[in-house]
């Protein structure tokens, strides 16, 4: 059994971003396997997942923007604490203070609370627009 496991309280009903929540469970789940396996997770993780959800919160915030998601603001606050705590976990790595098992744990519980709470109440405003791939794909700029 996966250390965090897609369950349908996790989807969104949004194809896109469920595929894209499944790739950072992935993430965490391949992390969460090698904890025995380091003190802190490797860089290359950690620049992994910056990119990853750089990329992932890039469209999510394209959509929200596009259209007019009132919950917009306090979203991309949520989207920036976590690529601070990101920032902070790679300060801590270098630091030698933390390790892969606090990182997952960590990850595990943001991404599950995220999607839940935040993530559950931006798709049931969204999902009514994305109903059309062709209005959908105007929204995000590379």
């Amino acid at each position: 059994m996966p250390y965090l496991e897609w369950t349908k309280e996790l989807d969104t009903g949004i194809a896109s971003i469920d595929a894209q929540h499944r790739k950072l469970v992935e993430m965490v789940n391949a992390l969460h396997g090698a904890a025995g396996a380091a003190v802190c997770p490797a860089k290359e993780f950690v620049a992994g997942l910056k990119q990853y959800a750089a990329e992932h919160f890039h469209i999510e915030e394209g959509y929200m923007q596009c259209f007019g998601y009132p919950g917009y603001e306090a979203h991309l606050k949520e989207h920036e604490a976590f690529m601070q705590a990101v920032a902070d976990l790679d300060a801590s790595c270098i630091r030698g203070e933390a390790t892969t098992e606090a990182a997952s744990a960590f990850l595990k519980r943001w991404l599950t609370e995220h999607i839940i709470d935040v993530d559950m109440e931006m798709s049931r405003f969204l999902a009514p627009h994305l109903l059309s791939t062709a209005e959908a794909a105007t929204c995000i700029e590379d």
